[in-house]
């Protein structure tokens, strides 16, 4: 993990902060593109993960934002009240499993602090020239965050403030769009969850991309207990139906990095060579994929064979 330090705190909302985080020294930072993620470990040893607002051409600092939550598990509850310039973390190279995809046009939504991922795509997309516009749904006036760079990028942003406007009709939206029309989503998991059940009335040819803050809601058979055989550690580990394949995993001491823990960040991502994975995370859009991530996901097979 990358050490670094805060450089910068800026109090977006009354709920969110945004913060740059760059090296002690000044060295760049592993670059990244729109979509991308970080995960942040806090000196209390929290790991979370967040999306990078910034400008991608900031090759010296990361940017992200932080919602104080009502009931934190501790990360935004310490980052809001404790943390300062100069405070160290521990940071993850950015990874990124919402990226931008080539389409004629494309239409950006984001509700409430989904606004970061979204922020660095419109950013990328007017530097393009490219067909593009935003939706930005918030609940008062005071919420909407980053309101000096969304002003910057002029009329092709629509702010949506629920307390004047009243709900946002996302099925009358979609039938405004031109076909073709790439639809890229993060925000609260009912928003997502509306645009996900509303999908199939995009227009043709278009498609819709969700960043999820939480697990999709899935049901699944009971666990079983299955057979890992590592190829490369030369390791076989027995999974118990009480314990998570990672866990197992990490166990053994075979090294499998674990972030979320909830099938989110991708973190964890391996590779199934022979058996049939059960897919529990809301990463996997192809139930065939021989990808998966073991801090949630189990085996249809009595026995997988992963690249680990």
């Amino acid at each position: 993990m990358l050490p670094l330090v805060v450089s910068e705190i800026v109090r977006e909302t009354p709920s969110i902060v945004s913060i740059r985080l760059a090296a002690p020294d000044g060295t760049a930072l592993p670059p990244w593109q729109p979509g991308a993620h970080v995960d942040v470990q806090l000196i209390t040893r929290h790991e979370r993960q967040y999306s990078l607002c910034g400008d991608p051409a900031d090759a010296h600092g990361y940017r992200i934002a932080v919602l104080r939550e009502e009931f934190s598990r501790g990360g935004s509850h310490y980052i809001h009240s404790f943390l300062r310039v100069g405070s160290r973390v521990w940071v993850r190279p950015p990874r990124n499993l919402f990226t931008l995809s080539d389409a004629p046009a494309y239409h950006l939504l984001a509700a409430g602090i989904g606004i970061t991922p979204i922020l660095a795509m419109a950013r990328h997309l007017a530097a393009e020239d490219a067909d593009w516009r935003m939706t930005y749904l918030v609940r008062r006036r005071e919420d909407v965050a980053f309101a000096d760079d969304l002003a910057a990028l002029g009329d092709r942003v629509t702010i949506h403030v629920g307390a004047e406007a009243g709900r946002l009709d996302l099925a009358e939206l979609y039938a405004g769009l031109a076909p073709g029309t790439a639809v890229y989503a993060c925000g609260p998991q009912r928003f997502v969850d509306a645009l996900d059940d509303l999908a199939r009335a995009l227009p043709g040819g278009a498609n819709l991309h969700v960043e999820r803050f939480e697990p999709k809601p899935r049901e699944f058979r009971p666990n079983e207990a299955f057979t890992v055989i590592c190829a490369r550690s030369d390791t076989t580990v027995e999974v118990p139906a009480e314990r998570s394949m990672l866990g197992a995993l990490h166990s053994a001491g075979v090294p499998v990095e674990g972030s979320c823990l909830r099938g989110i960040c991708g973190s964890c991502e391996v590779t199934v060579l022979d058996g049939i994975p059960e897919h529990r995370d809301s990463l996997t859009g192809d139930d065939a994929s021989m990808m998966m991530y073991p801090c949630v996901s189990r085996a249809l097979s009595p026995t997988l064979v992963i690249d680990a």
